[in-house]
C-alpha cells in the first residue's frame, strides 16, 4: 500500500524506511532542535528538499510531519520468521542451535557503545538472518558472508528489525522448553540487548527516542 504526501500540487511517496534511513533519523534527532528535525524526517522520508520545505506553508509542513508521525508510529510490529529481499529469502537463525561464532559475535556488537548500534543494526541483523538454501536449511553461520550481507541489508525495510526486536524480547517462554543452556545463553544476550534497545513497542533505545519525538509531533500538529 503507497503512502502519498501532497505538496504544491504533486504527490510524494511515503519511502519505506530501512535500517540505513531509520539510524539516520535517529542520528539527527540527537542534534536537532524539533522544527529542524520536522524537515529532516520530511525530507527523508519524501525526497522533498529542506530548502523547498523551508519555502511551504507552515500548516502545510506541520499536517505533512503528522501524516508522518502516525505512519511511523503505526507500523506493524509483526515478527517475520523469513522474507524475500533483493530476489533472496532469508530466514531467521535458530536460537535453540545457536553455533559458538554467532553468539560471540552478537556479544561483541553488544558490547559497543550505543551510538555505534544504533547506526550499524543492520550487522545485528546479518547475523539473525541468513540466505535458504535450495534444501530448505539456511546457510551456516559466516563471518565473511555477515560481513557482506551486513552491507547489503543497509536498505533493508526496518520493519524486519522492528518485528525481530520484538520476538526476541518475548523467546524466554519458548526456550524454557529447550535447554538450560541455551536459556542462559539467551537471557545473558537479552540483558545486553536491553541496554541498546527498550523494548517500548518499537525499536528502541534511539529509536525510542525517535518514537517519543513522533508522538509529540503528532499530539502538537493541527487537526
Amino acid at each position: 500500500m503507497k503512502h502519498l504526501i501532497e505538496f504544491n500540487g504533486k504527490d510524494y511517496e511515503v519511502q519505506e524506511p530501512t535500517l540505513n534511513g531509520w539510524a539516520q533519523l535517529n542520528l539527527l534527532k540527537d542534534i536537532e532542535e524539533d522544527d529542524d528535525f520536522s524537515l529532516s524526517l520530511l525530507s527523508i522520508s519524501t525526497g522533498i528538499s529542506e530548502d523547498d520545505l523551508l519555502k511551504a506553508n507552515f500548516i502545510q509542513v506541520k499536517e505533512a510531519a503528522e501524516y508522518l508521525s502516525n505512519y511511523f508510529i503505526t507500523l506493524g510490529e509483526q515478527f517475520y520468521p523469513d522474507f524475500v529481499y533483493k530476489g533472496v529469502k532469508y530466514k531467521f537463525f535458530d536460537m535453540g542451535n545457536m553455533s559458538f561464532g554467532e553468539y560471540v559475535d552478537i556479544d561483541n556488537f553488544l558490547q559497543k557503545d550505543k551510538s555505534y548500534t544504533k547506526s550499524n543494526m543492520r550487522e545485528l541483523m546479518a547475523i539473525l538472518y541468513r540466505p535458504v538454501m535450495d534444501d530448505g536449511t539456511i546457510e551456516g553461520y559466516n563471518i565473511t558472508n555477515t560481513k557482506r550481507r551486513a552491507e547489503l541489508f543497509r536498505d533493508l525495510p526496518v520493519k524486519y528489525l522492528q518485528g525481530s526486536m520484538r520476538f526476541f524480547f518475548h523467546l524466554e517462554k519458548v526456550l524454557k522448553e529447550t535447554t538450560p543452556f541455551y536459556l542462559r545463553t539467551y537471557q545473558s544476550l537479552r540483558r545486553k540487548l536491553k541496554r541498546h534497545l527498550k523494548p517500548l513497542g518499537k525499536i528502541g533505545d534511539g529509536m525510542g527516542l525517535l518514537y517519543s519525538w513522533l508522538k509529540r509531533t503528532l499530539k502538537k500538529s493541527p487537526k
